[in-house]
C-alpha cells in the first residue's frame, strides 16, 4: 500500500507544473552511505527537496504553496528560528505568510546544499531581486523517509 501511495505522490509531483522532483529511497540518519553512488544519490535527492522548499517559500500563492507541502515535508515538519518553532503544515504556512507580508517583494536565493550524513546545510540570501543579500542566513535540514523533517534557521548578524 505504501508503494502505491508513494508512486501516486511521485506521479502527481512530476505532473504538477513547475515541479521536477525525485522522491527516492529514504535518506537515513543513522546509516552511512555504502558507496560513492549512494552519496551522490543522497545529495541529489536532498538538493531536489531543498529546491522545492525554496520554491514554496518564494511562491506568493498560499494555495499553491500548501499543495506542495506533502511533496517535500513530513507531516511533522518544523521550522525553528530565533522567534520560536512552527510545527506542522498549518503553522509553517502561517510563518511563511507572516514573513512574506512583512517583506513584500523579497525572495530567497539559496546556494547549493552542503550534505553530511543525513543533514543538509544551505546558505541563502533574502531580499528584493535586485539586492538579494539584504539578509544572509543558513538553514540546517534533517531528512527522514525521503522528506524534509526539520529546518533550523540561523540569521547572520553583522
Amino acid at each position: 500500500m505504501q508503494n502505491i501511495i508513494r508512486h501516486t505522490v511521485l506521479v502527481t509531483a512530476l505532473a504538477a507544473p513547475g515541479i521536477a522532483l525525485f522522491i527516492g529511497p529514504s535518506l537515513a540518519h543513522s546509516q552511512e552511505p555504502t558507496g560513492t553512488v549512494a552519496k551522490h544519490d543522497d545529495v541529489r535527492v536532498a538538493q531536489q527537496l531543498i529546491d522545492v522548499h525554496f520554491q514554496i517559500w518564494n511562491d506568493p500563492n498560499s494555495r499553491e504553496r500548501a499543495a506542495k507541502f506533502p511533496l517535500v515535508y513530513s507531516p511533522t515538519f518544523f521550522v525553528a528560528d530565533e522567534s520560536g518553532v512552527a510545527r506542522g503544515y498549518a503553522a509553517v504556512g502561517r510563518l511563511i505568510e507572516e514573513l512574506r507580508a512583512s517583506h513584500e517583494g523579497f525572495v530567497f536565493t539559496p546556494d547549493p546544499i552542503a550534505w553530511n550524513h543525513g543533514i543538509g546545510r544551505v546558505t541563502w540570501g533574502y531580499g528584493p531581486r535586485d539586492n538579494p543579500n539584504v539578509v544572509r542566513g543558513e538553514d540546517v535540514f534533517t531528512i527522514e523517509d525521503g522528506k524534509l523533517a526539520s529546518a533550523r534557521v540561523f540569521i547572520n548578524r553583522k
